[in-house]
C-alpha cells in the first residue's frame, strides 16, 4: 500500500523537538528524510531529562522514527558540497537554526533555491526571520511565556470547581515546540501543493510565537473586542459549569452549559436544577462520595463527562489502545521501541513506524552512494572527518 507522502525527499537539518516534530510528523505519512547531523549528533541523542535504553534516548526516539542519519561537517566545503547535491534531488529543506546561521553556512534560501529553484525552504525559530527579537535564543518555556499562552492558560476559568488557578506553569508536551512543528508540516504540504500548479518553490517562516498565538487566538478575541482583561475576567466568578471536579478515586471533568444539560444533572443528581451552580455544594459532594467510572456511567450520555486521567491510566486506556496510539515495536537491538503515535488515519494511506530511529550516520555511505560518490570519496571522506560510517 503507497503512502501518501511516498517519493517526497526532505533534507533535515533540524535538532531538538521543534523540527524534528514537524519531519517526524512528514515521515510517518511517507516523506523520505535525510537527516543532517554534526558528528556528535542531534542535541536530544544525549538529553539527561530522558531514559536511554541500550544506549538509545527516548527522546531522540521518539521524534526521529522513518529517518535516515548522514553525518556531515557543514564547516567543511566538501560537507557544504554534500547538502548541496543532496538538495538538488530533493523537494523540501527544513531548519531550525536561529535566523543567520543558515546564510553564514551559505545555505540559506538564495543559495539554495540557485541549485533546486523549486525547492520549499521551511524555518523554524523562536520568534520568526524578521523580529526585533530574531537573534535571541528560545525554547519551549520561552515560547509559552512571549506568546501569551502561559499567562492566559492559567486564567482560564477551568480549574478545580470552575476556578482559574492563577499558577504560572509551563504545560507539558511542549506546545512551543510541537505546535511550530505542526504548523511547518502543514506550511509545507501547502506550500507543495502550491508547486505543483505554479512550478514555484517558496521560502516559509514559522516562529513559535505566533504559532501558540494562533492555537490560543480565542483567548485573545475578549480582549480585543472589549476592555476586560484576562486577569480581570478571571477574578469573576463563572456562571457556567465547566470544570474540574474532585471524585473520591481522583478528578473528572463536566460540561454543563444550557437549561436542557442543567436539568439532566439534577436529575441525576437528585436536587433542583437551581443548585446546579459552578461552586454548588450538592455537587462538590455527590462527586466526592463517587468514583469516577460511577460518575462516568451516570452522567457521560447525557452531558461531556470524562475522568481526568493520568499518564499510568492513559497508556492503558482503553480508547487509546483501540486507537492504536501507543506504539510498541521490537527494536534491532532486542528491546520493545515504545512511542506515541501520529494521530492522523487515511482510509487509503497508512501513517506508520516503517523503520527505527536511525544509529548516528548509521545511512552516511548509502545517501553518499546515491549522490554519485564512488567508494574511494567515500573513503577519503571518512577519513578527513567531513562524515562518519558506524
Amino acid at each position: 500500500m503507497p503512502f501518501a507522502l511516498e517519493g517526497l525527499k526532505i533534507v533535515d537539518f533540524t535538532q531538538h523537538l521543534a523540527g524534528p516534530f514537524c519531519t517526524m510528523l512528514l515521515a510517518d505519512m511517507g516523506a523520505e528524510i535525510f537527516k543532517i547531523e554534526p558528528s556528535w549528533g542531534d542535541a536530544s541523542r544525549t538529553s539527561p531529562q530522558y531514559p536511554e535504553v541500550d544506549g538509545f534516548n527516548s527522546y531522540f526516539m521518539h521524534v526521529n522514527r522513518n529517518k535516515k542519519s548522514i553525518v556531515l561537517d557543514l564547516k567543511s566545503p566538501r560537507g557544504i558540497e554534500v547538502v548541496r547535491k543532496l538538495v538538488g534531488i530533493s523537494d523540501v529543506v527544513v531548519e531550525n537554526f536561529r535566523p543567520g546561521v543558515m546564510d553564514r553556512l551559505g545555505l540559506g534560501y538564495d543559495s539554495l533555491r540557485e541549485i533546486n529553484p523549486e525547492i520549499i525552504y521551511a524555518s523554524i525559530s523562536g520568534f520568526g526571520q524578521e523580529s526585533p527579537y530574531a537573534k535571541r535564543p528560545s525554547f519551549d518555556i520561552i515560547a509559552q511565556a512571549l506568546s501569551g499562552w502561559m499567562w492566559l492558560n492559567s486564567r482560564e476559568i477551568r480549574g478545580l470547581n470552575s476556578e482559574a488557578s492563577f499558577e504560572l506553569s509551563c504545560l507539558a508536551g511542549s506546545p512551543g515546540d510541537t505546535v511550530p512543528g505542526l504548523f511547518c508540516a502543514l506550511s509545507i504540504l501547502a506550500a507543495l501543493r502550491y508547486r505543483d500548479i505554479s512550478g514555484v518553490g517558496q521560502r516559509i517562516d514559522i516562529a513559535q510565537t505566533d504559532s501558540l498565538m494562533t492555537i490560543s487566538g480565542l483567548g485573545l478575541i475578549r480582549t480585543l473586542y472589549t476592555d476586560l482583561a484576562a486577569d480581570e475576567r478571571a477574578h469573576q466568578a463563572s456562571l457556567r459549569i465547566h470544570g474540574v471536579y474532585e471524585a473520591n478515586d481522583g478528578y473528572i471533568v463536566i460540561r454543563a452549559i444550557g437549561e436542557e444539560a442543567v436539568n439532566s444533572v439534577a436529575r441525576v443528581i437528585g436536587v433542583d436544577p437551581s443548585d446546579i451552580t459552578p461552586n454548588s455544594d450538592s455537587m462538590k459532594t455527590w462527586f466526592k462520595e463517587r468514583t469516577r467510572s460511577e460518575i462516568s456511567r451516570l452522567l457521560s450520555d447525557k452531558v461531556p463527562c470524562a475522568p481526568v486521567l493520568t499518564d499510568l491510566e492513559l497508556i492503558s486506556d482503553e480508547n487509546v489502545r483501540s486507537r492504536n496510539m501507543v506504539i510498541e515495536l521490537p527494536h534491532p537491538e532486542g528491546f520493545t521501541y515504545r512511542s506515541v503515535a501520529t494521530g492522523i488515519k487515511f482510509s487509503e494511506t497508512p501513517v506508520t513506524v516503517r523503520t527505527m530511529p536511525p544509529s548516528l550516520g548509521a545511512d552516511s555511505v548509502d545517501i553518499l552512494k546515491r549522490l554519485g560518490y564512488s567508494d574511494l570519496e567515500i573513503k577519503k571522506l571518512i577519513e578527513d572527518e567531513v562524515t562518519q560510517n558506524p
